[in-house]
């Protein structure tokens, strides 16, 4: 089954203004088949935030976006000209979204994208994007 990784390109510590993850559609509803049901606006109003555990801490994932992707065109960003060029980049997405969301996103937010194979044409792909808010700062021991 694989298991989910980040891209290589985005930092694995969450440190950046994107970081992106990748795990594999599986049939049975493991990994992340489960991100397939937010392009329902019902699924997401149900399921607005997803938990992030690392050792370093903890975040709420604020599900902010959901497109439907061409995988065989780049369509991620992970660099930005400046803050107007990211926020222009979230409100695209949040347009192109398939569930509405009142999430706020702002210039100094971090965001992490979850990515999946979708099936809509051949390598489609369903990507959901959500802004990570850290809990409480800790360490995990």
């Amino acid at each position: 089954m694989g298991s989910p990784f980040v891209d290589y390109r985005t930092p694995g510590d969450f440190s950046g203004a994107v970081t992106i993850i990748y795990g594999h559609y599986m049939k049975n509803g493991s990994m992340f088949a489960s991100l397939a049901k937010h392009k329902k606006q019902s699924y997401y109003d149900a399921h607005p935030v997803m938990e992030l555990y690392t050792p370093d801490g903890d975040y709420t994932i604020e599900l902010f976006a959901g497109i439907i992707a061409n995988g065989s065109i780049e369509f991620l960003r992970r660099d930005f000209d400046d803050d107007e060029d990211y926020l222009a980049y979230i409100e695209t997405l949040k347009n192109a979204s398939t569930f509405r969301s009142n999430v706020t996103v702002r210039a100094d937010d971090r965001i992490v994208a979850l990515i999946t194979c979708s099936y809509e044409f051949s390598n489609a792909r369903y990507a959901v994007f959500g802004k990570l808010v850290p809990h409480a700062e800790m360490k995990r021991p």
